[in-house]
C-alpha cells in the first residue's frame, strides 16, 4: 500500500509553505534567527541547486513535512557531502513515516547527485529523531559540533 502522501522536491513557489513549516521547527529548537532572514535563506537554498536540496511532503495541498539539505565541500570526505540542516515533520503526523520517506527521498537524490555522504547533528535528548537516522544508517561521531557566528545577519541589497 502506498503512503497517504507524496515527497517531492520542492519549487521556489514553495517557499511560504516550506517557511511555515520551519518557523515551528525553530521554535522547538530554541534557534532565534529574523522571519526574513529564515525567508531569505529558504529562497536562496530553494533557488540554487548546487547550494542543496529541499523536499516537500503533502498530502492533498496540506504541507506535513520538510527536508532541507545543503552541500558542503570536505577533504574529510574527499569532495561534495550533503548537510541535513532540517528534518520537521508536523506533529499530528510523527509516526506516520513522514520524516523515514523525506530521509529516504534525501538520500537518493544525495546519490544521485554524487554526493559522498549526508551528515547531520541531532540535539542531545532527541531519541526518537536519533532512532530514525540510526534505522537510515547513520552512526554518532565521537567528536562534538562547535559553532560561532563572524557576522551578524544582514540582508543583502535588493536590486533596484
Amino acid at each position: 500500500m502506498s503512503p497517504s502522501f507524496t515527497v517531492r522536491i520542492a519549487a521556489l513557489s514553495d517557499e511560504d509553505a516550506v517557511v511555515a513549516l520551519l518557523v515551528p521547527q525553530f521554535d522547538e529548537h530554541a534557534i532565534s534567527l529574523p522571519g526574513d532572514a529564515l525567508r531569505f535563506a529558504v529562497r536562496e537554498l530553494l533557488r540554487t541547486e548546487s547550494r542543496g536540496v529541499v523536499l516537500l511532503a503533502e498530502r492533498g495541498s496540506r504541507a506535513l513535512g520538510v527536508a532541507a539539505f545543503a552541500t558542503t565541500w570536505t577533504l574529510e570526505h574527499g569532495g561534495l557531502v550533503g548537510w541535513l540542516d532540517e528534518l520537521y515533520v508536523v506533529p499530528e503526523e510523527r509516526g506516520a513515516g513522514v520524516g523515514r520517506a523525506l530521509l529516504d527521498e534525501g538520500l537518493a537524490l544525495a546519490a544521485a547527485r554524487g554526493w559522498l555522504a549526508v551528515e547531520l547533528e541531532i540535539e542531545r535528548g532527541h531519541e526518537r529523531a536519533a532512532n530514525l537516522y540510526e534505522r537510515a544508517g547513520f552512526r554518532p561521531l565521537t567528536r562534538s559540533r562547535w559553532s560561532r557566528r563572524v557576522v551578524a545577519f544582514a540582508m543583502p541589497p535588493q536590486p533596484v
